[in-house]
């Protein structure tokens, strides 16, 4: 099982990745983003460094990261699975 809930970016080559780590969050930044002067992104790339080093908290840089992608529009949206419908039900919403 991984740390964090994994999420797919789709890069301006048209590459995909799976994230779910730091250090696949750290390799996720070395590849073609549409913005890499975007303070989002830069922010990330500070955090993820920081992280990698163990002097920043890994899920504030995972968080850094998956921000800076939802800002470039480059996350893959996944649809729900039937077990979060079952899940949404039972929770009434």
């Amino acid at each position: 099982m991984t740390a964090f809930m994994p999420v797919t970016l789709r890069f301006c080559d048209n590459t995909t990745m799976l994230v779910s780590s730091v250090a696949e969050a750290a390799r996720a930044l070395s590849q073609q983003w549409p913005d890499k002067t975007a303070p989002a992104y830069v922010e990330a790339a500070r955090l993820v460094a920081l992280a990698v080093d163990g002097t920043c908290c890994q899920r504030i840089a995972f968080e850094a990261l998956t921000k800076a992608a939802r800002q470039q529009n480059i996350v893959v949206a996944k649809p729900k699975s039937r077990a979060h419908d079952w899940l949404d039900a039972v929770a009434g919403w």
